[in-house]
């Protein structure tokens, strides 16, 4: 206890050189704990998003033919114009195998949708909205977790969005009215109520037309993917393997590739993983120049007090107890640079998960990191200086002026 009480009165003495000493730390413990707090909150944000698409779900998208049935072939050109994937392959899924896998009527197989974007202008009369229009089949809503505001969801009409709604017809009722899609124009059967999709889509934002007058609108033979649900998320492999041998059958050559929604998960959340990693690596870098920094000053702060050190020696303090003393105002040094940096950080993660909506905070694991690190720091630097005093002999340190 009275070797932290020493400790403390060395640093709250010369209060404006250590914080100056801590402001390395203070500036490196902020990187990472934000950084890292940031990454975890932009994960719990994707996997919220994709569960509230459901974990059951299964997209089948284009890929090269494969010499085998692996379910994991690449891309493939398959020739006739059809919707591309988003990977950029032309695709040769048709409505036909949307039914196949729609009408299997396999108990693990609950659903099938076709999905293709449609590369035309939404207008009421001279008025453009701006809204991604997408050709669907009428499962996708559900599978979306869309719901109506107005009207239904099937039919031949077009499905608008929340915000194209408002973006059109203003606060006048838009159900039953007439839009153009491109030049073909097209009742309005329904409008959604306003909802959050998947990461990269926005319900809000777009208008959806029957899968079949979506084809023939923008011409296309082939839809772009096919997303089909299994009836829970344990037979979601039971259902890949069905989906797998009715689209052999139909595509020999396995021009197809099936993903699950957990496997996306998994790729997105790995990612994010890895960037947020990397970001925290450069910025622990501004730990090392902390460290050093906490070296230096130590260094000078032993030369300075030769004689106390002598003093204490002469009095019988063993070079345990100096190199203990050292170490000790060192870590203290480190750990209160990293307690003023982690409060930084929580109001940092705070501000910014409420700007960007994401579920940012600090958490346990991100304190124990900020509290690690600064000890570890401290008491890396700290060696160093605190073996120099301790090293020191009691006749040499008296003689120091």
């Amino acid at each position: 206890m009275n070797t932290f009480a020493i400790a403390w009165d060395s640093i709250w003495h010369h209060r404006t050189r250590s914080f100056l000493t801590a402001l390395g730390i203070i500036i490196g413990v902020f990187a990472v704990v934000t950084l890292t707090s940031l990454g975890s909150g932009v994960k719990a944000y994707v996997n919220q998003k994709f569960a509230g698409i459901g974990a059951n779900l299964i997209t089948v998208v284009p890929a090269l033919p494969s010499a085998h049935s692996s379910g994991h072939g690449l891309g493939h050109n398959g020739g006739g114009q059809g919707g591309l994937a988003l990977s950029g392959i032309p695709s040769t899924l048709s409505l036909g195998d949307v039914q196949a896998l729609d009408h299997s009527h396999h108990p693990v197989l609950q659903a099938a949708a076709g999905v293709i974007t449609v590369p035309e202008l939404l207008s009421k009369g001279s008025t453009t909205a701006s809204a991604t229009i997408m050709g669907v089949s009428t499962p996708y809503f559900s599978m979306q977790n869309l719901t109506a505001a107005q009207g239904t969801l099937k039919g031949t009409g077009v499905v608008l969005g929340h915000n194209v709604a408002v973006s059109l017809f203003g606060h006048h009722p838009a159900l039953g009215q007439t839009v153009t899609v491109g030049t073909t124009p097209f009742k309005v059967t329904g409008v959604l109520k306003s909802a959050e999709g998947a990461p990269g889509s926005d319900p809000n934002d777009t208008a959806y037309l029957p899968l079949a007058q979506a084809l023939k609108v923008s011409g296309q033979t082939h839809v772009s993917e096919i997303i089909l649900a299994a009836s829970t998320a344990q037979n979601v492999p039971k259902a890949v393997t069905v989906a797998r041998h009715i689209l052999l059958a139909r595509h020999p050559s396995h021009n197809f590739k099936i993903i699950t929604s957990q496997e996306i998960l998994k790729t997105v959340t790995s990612t994010t993983s890895v960037i947020t990693d990397f970001l925290a690596g450069i910025a622990a870098i501004s730990l090392l120049v902390g460290g050093i920094g906490i070296m230096n000053i130590m260094l000078v702060t032993v030369s300075e007090r030769f004689r106390e050190i002598g003093i204490r020696k002469a009095l019988g303090a063993r070079d345990g107890d100096i190199l203990v003393q050292f170490l000790t105002e060192s870590v203290l040094l480190a750990l209160i640079g990293g307690f003023v940096g982690t409060i930084f950080s929580g109001v940092a993660t705070h501000v910014v998960g409420k700007l960007v909506g994401i579920p940012a905070g600090l958490t346990v694991g991100s304190v124990l990191t900020a509290v690690f690190f600064s000890i570890g720091v401290g008491a890396l630097f700290g060696v160093l200086p605190a073996m120099r005093a301790a090293r020191l002999m009691p006749a040499e340190a008296l003689r120091t002026e």
